[in-house]
């Protein structure tokens, strides 16, 4: 008698994922090598795509075998473990993969959804997530978690995981702006309480000339430290101090791995503020390490009602130059010593235009453009503002005006393409594309 169950459909989709076997066989088969500029990229674009559609069919297929218990007949203790068996994963990471499966389709189907159309990316997705999961429930309710996540959505389609992360961080003055103030004071106020408490040094020397050490502290002088650092492993600064080659290399020509060079930038950083004495038993002077034509400073923007504790919006959390928020009360602390400049919207300033009275931009104008600007403005760029340099939209020597609103941060690279014949540079706001206008010499 024939077993007619040996004969039995295949589900659809094992059908597909056997199809797709096949067709990356071909796929895999196939010379890149033969592949033009624009064949390349747009094929990036689709692989992206395809993976984070794959990705989407992987957790809801997940979650599927979840609730069907896989696993159960072998006396697995979950689906992860028996799936981390089947295919040599991780056990952390398949059962963090069934949770993310489980959370995905019981409260954020619609990211699920744009995942399975390929228009969010994994990274994205988790980081919508992580964001709409973090809105406190005790402030906001279905109708405005629903709104941050379809928000964050929206934005997916225009910033990276790391962008979208901030403005994630952000969304409440998007969606719930009567309440984002308060929400974010408190909860700095909690981190920064925590911070200080648990922020300790340790310093252990190994009897052999050095000293190992640990430390943890709050993350804004953290992001004044970093700043200190990265402008003393600045090219140009190595360059004048040590009268060397601008990039750093060692005795074999490679370059200095950055945390050398930043392990190096910290003595110095330690000598220059900290050193000895002077002959006649006086203490050295600070000196002030400059990176980008400005003092290595973060600042801290903040409206005028926030400075002097007084109106509405007083108690609002202000931004430092590096993007990390504090609460207004720890901005108000800083503005009153020197270890910080307050940038203050609404009081007196410092002329931001000059026009043709200079050839340079001031240092005011400096970290206006880096409060404004972020870093270089090169789409896709990611180097901090005291690594760039100040560019002019209209050179100067053609007229151009010293504006803060004719001024692009550009890293050096950037700079030079600026100026590059070969490049057609756009100007859009804060922000410069560049398009080659002649073909590259093979």
């Amino acid at each position: 008698m024939t077993d007619h169950r040996d004969h039995a459909p295949q589900h659809p989709l094992l059908a597909a994922l056997a199809c797709l076997d096949t067709d990356l066989d071909h796929a895999a088969g196939t010379p890149t090598w033969s592949l033009t500029a624009s064949e390349a990229e747009a094929a990036l674009v689709e692989l992206a795509k395809c993976r984070a559609r794959l990705s989407a069919l992987e957790l809801t297929t997940v979650a599927a075998a979840d609730r069907a218990g896989v696993g159960d007949a072998t006396g697995a203790t979950s689906t992860g473990a028996h799936w981390a068996k089947l295919t040599h994963q991780t056990r952390a990471k398949s059962v963090t993969l069934v949770r993310h499966a489980a959370a995905l389709e019981a409260r954020h189907g619609t990211v699920l959804a744009a995942m399975a159309a390929g228009v969010v990316l994994p990274e994205q997705a988790e980081v919508i997530c992580k964001a709409v999961d973090a809105l406190p429930a005790d402030w906001v309710g279905v109708e405005v978690v629903d709104a941050a996540r379809a928000h964050l959505l929206q934005l997916a389609g225009s910033f990276d995981a790391v962008e979208l992360k901030r403005l994630g961080d952000r969304i409440l003055d998007v969606v719930a702006p009567e309440i984002a103030d308060d929400v974010e004071r408190e909860r700095l106020e909690r981190e920064e309480a925590a911070a200080a408490a648990a922020a300790s040094f340790t310093l252990t020397r190994d009897g052999h000339g050095k000293a190992h050490g640990r430390f943890t502290i709050p993350a804004a002088e953290a992001d004044m430290l970093a700043t200190a650092l990265d402008a003393l492993t600045a090219p140009r600064h190595h360059h004048a101090t040590h009268g060397t080659e601008p990039i750093p290399t060692d005795h074999h020509g490679n370059r200095v791995p950055r945390p050398l060079r930043r392990g190096q930038a910290f003595c110095e950083y330690i000598r220059t503020r900290h050193g000895g004495r002077r002959a006649e038993g006086h203490a050295a002077p600070a000196t002030g390490v400059q990176a980008g034509g400005v003092d290595a400073t973060v600042t801290v923007t903040l409206d005028l009602a926030q400075l002097t504790a007084t109106g509405p919006g007083a108690d609002a959390p202000a931004t430092l130059s590096t993007g990390t928020r504090i609460t207004a009360a720890k901005a108000r602390l800083w503005a009153c010593g020197a270890g910080i400049v307050p940038v203050v919207l609404g009081g007196a300033s410092q002329p931001l235009d000059v026009g043709r009275t200079r050839r340079y931009f001031t240092k005011t104008q400096r970290l206006a453009l880096a409060r404004l600007q972020g870093g270089c403005t090169a789409d896709g760029c990611d180097w901090p503002p005291s690594m760039c340099h100040a560019h002019h939209r209209t050179p100067w020597h053609a007229g151009g005006r010293t504006d803060l609103a004719h001024g692009y941060l550009l890293c050096p690279r950037h700079h030079a393409r600026a100026h590059d014949p070969a490049y057609e540079t756009t100007y859009h706001r804060h922000r410069v594309t560049f398009a080659r206008t002649r073909p590259i010499r093979t």
